[in-house]
């Protein structure tokens, strides 16, 4: 009986983790419509590996934010982490000349904040606090009302909902969606490809208010 106990508490454990690989940030892809951008499809054919000309693009405040996060998004994610945020932290202190992450966040601008934000939490989506914070910075930065930063820094908050509450997870996304006050700079495209896996959500918020 002990043995069937602990290989039931093993199953579910591993049931656990496999969900978590269904989430906010490992289920919405949208680097594919951004495809027809030179920097995007450099990322693609690498498979996720981030080389000198993509970290220097990434870092260029010049670069449209909408871009940058999706050469994140093709970089995409690995159950058993990546190093694309270390890769880009590496490279941002080194080219803005900060020692440490909260130096480097007070002197940056919010798509690059977001951006490495994005690609943090994206390398380690088990564990997105820091993650979080630094997005959240980003979006006090946001001076610029960019529908990017906001909506990249809802879509690692719904992360970190996944583990307490499913209706937040829609609701902390689609507020951004219908903040008219933001300046939509992302493909539709790629807002509907977050929002088919999102919306998935909506019915947990029905519940609670039934």
């Amino acid at each position: 009986m002990k043995t069937k106990a602990i290989l039931f508490t093993i199953l579910l454990a591993l049931a656990a983790l496999t969900a978590r690989a269904d989430s906010p940030l490992t289920s919405t892809e949208f680097a594919n419509v951004y495809a027809d951008n030179e920097m995007v499809q450099l990322a693609i054919q690498l498979e996720g590996d981030l080389n000198t000309t993509l970290l220097n693009y990434l870092a260029d405040p010049k670069s449209p934010v909408d871009v940058r996060v999706a050469i994140i998004n093709a970089a995409s994610w690995k159950f058993e982490g990546k190093s694309t945020g270390n890769q880009l932290l590496t490279y941002l202190l080194g080219r803005y000349k900060v020692k440490n992450e909260e130096k480097l966040a007070k002197k940056i601008d919010a798509g690059t904040l977001i951006t490495y934000a994005y690609a943090k939490a994206m390398s380690d989506y088990f564990n997105v606090d820091k993650a979080l914070e630094i997005a959240e910075t980003a979006v006090k930065k946001n001076k610029t009302r960019s529908f990017t930063v906001d909506f990249i820094a809802a879509l690692i908050r719904a992360q970190k909902y996944l583990d307490s509450d499913w209706a937040a997870v829609y609701t902390t996304v689609n507020n951004v969606l219908n903040d008219g006050s933001l300046s939509l700079d992302m493909r539709q495209g790629a807002i509907d490809a977050v929002m088919e896996y999102i919306g998935l959500y909506k019915e947990y918020v029905d519940k609670t208010q039934n």
